[in-house]
């Protein structure tokens, strides 16, 4: 409650609170720098990314966040024998519109369907379409300590089902240093795990672990028509943030990408070739804005 007025003294006008941003866009860029394959030759990749969302209050308890995601990946190609050109452009776009409902004060549960296309630009349209969904629950103990755990599962390009776990941790240890895997960029690539600390004058420095998976139909014309080129890694890398206004951020990444490997499918997803990646350096960076 309000404290009481002096009689005696003039009301003072009541500033409103500032409302929550509704609206976020976002984009960054990464190069993984060329490396060799297990098989022999070698390949780089340099990836754009870009993201807006929306957030939606339904009811006193229920968000609706609608989420776009967009990915352009070009890859280059020496002395390989994976079955592809010298050059390789993939895009990616998702949808994800995703409720919340807040329970009581500690207990959320949330879902979210995902529909995703991906490939090269002549590719089958019908055949780059992939579809899924997301169902979580989260604690949280206060705004510091928040656990959670969910699951996704998503289908793949040609036949069967990814799915994934997906925990939520966001702990506050102690003068300003958590452990978190939702602090990263909002157009961020690496879904994993950070040690994050707060810096003076707006930075933050991480240190964090990754694992990305990607699939694109492949054009549908040549000798390896309607095929599938999938890729995965486990990246390390460490992050610099800088939030020089509340609305505004700006991210720096540098890192390796591990334990890569690239693949391409045949139309029904039975692997045709498949190598392994030798350790590439990563570097990128990232910025979004709120409003």
């Amino acid at each position: 409650p309000a404290p009481a007025a002096d009689a005696g003294a003039p009301s003072e006008p009541q500033v409103p609170a500032e409302p929550p941003p509704r609206f976020k866009i976002a984009g960054g860029f990464v190069q993984q720098f060329d490396t060799g394959l297990n098989s022999g030759g070698n390949y780089a990749a340099s990836r754009a990314y870009g993201a807006f969302s929306s957030r939606t209050r339904l009811t006193e308890n229920m968000n609706l966040d609608i989420g776009l995601g967009y990915e352009f990946d070009h890859y280059e190609f020496h002395g390989t024998a994976i079955g592809l050109g010298s050059t390789l452009n993939t895009e990616a776009l998702s949808v994800v519109p995703r409720f919340t409902v807040a329970l009581d004060r500690h207990w959320a549960v949330g879902g979210a369907p995902i529909l995703q296309v991906a490939g090269e630009s002549e590719a089958d349209a019908g055949k780059t379409i992939t579809g899924g969904g997301l169902a979580n629950f989260r604690y949280a103990f206060d705004e510091e300590h928040v656990l959670g755990l969910g699951v996704l599962a998503k289908g793949l390009l040609g036949s069967g089902v990814l799915v994934v776990p997906a925990p939520l941790v966001d702990w506050h240890v102690g003068n300003g240093f958590r452990i978190s895997n939702i602090r990263g960029p909002e157009a961020n690539p690496f879904v994993g795990l950070e040690a994050v600390q707060d810096l003076d004058g707006g930075f933050e420095a991480a240190f964090g672990g990754a694992w990305e998976f990607r699939q694109a139909r492949l054009d549908d014309s040549g000798a390896d028509a309607n095929w599938i080129f999938q890729e995965s890694n486990t990246s390390i890398y460490g992050r610099v943030a800088w939030r020089p206004t509340n609305a505004l951020r700006l991210d720096f990444v540098a890192g390796s990408a591990l334990y890569s490997r690239v693949k391409t499918l045949d139309g029904g997803g039975s692997t045709m070739t498949s190598t392994g990646a030798n350790p590439g350096l990563l570097l990128g960076a990232f910025v979004s804005l709120k409003f």
